[in-house]
């Protein structure tokens, strides 16, 4: 997997590269696929010792939308759905992969899973649709 860009919206929550308060993360996207590799910090758990459901969301919508990315569409979340399959714990190193199930005109169709880096126990899963825009209609350029 190549990375393609890499895009960061400067101050996204997940992969921004000037939120200081963000979880600053990596994706490689290529092929119909996206890929980050993260230790889950402490300071982002709901409850102690355990990474936020919403967080958890957070990095699948990420990977989802990387996937796309990758093939050069830049999308918005128009829906998602997630899946909690196992406490995700502080300390552990996860992999957020997302991957492009379809598109239908500009409906992208995207899946991600969560998954433990040591053994690949599936943690979360989630499947959304996101519709490509154009990052003008956002004001918005490559970059921001």
């Amino acid at each position: 997997m190549s990375l393609r860009g890499p895009f960061s919206s400067r101050a996204c929550i997940v992969c921004g590269r000037e939120n200081e308060a963000g979880l600053r993360l990596s994706y490689w996207a290529g092929d119909r696929a996206s890929r980050a590799d993260w230790v889950v910090d402490a300071r982002y758990c709901g409850i102690p010792g355990y990474l936020h459901g919403g967080l958890i969301l957070a990095l699948l919508d990420d990977a989802m939308w990387y996937a796309a990315y990758g093939e050069g569409a830049f999308t918005m979340t128009a829906e998602a759905t997630v899946r909690y399959r196992a406490p995700v714990r502080a300390g552990q190193a996860v992999q957020a992969l997302g991957r492009v199930e379809g598109r239908t005109g500009r409906l992208w169709r995207l899946a991600a899973e969560l998954r433990a880096a040591e053994g690949g126990a599936v943690l979360a899963t989630a499947a959304g649709k996101f519709l490509e825009v154009e990052p003008a209609e956002l004001g918005m350029q490559g970059g921001q």
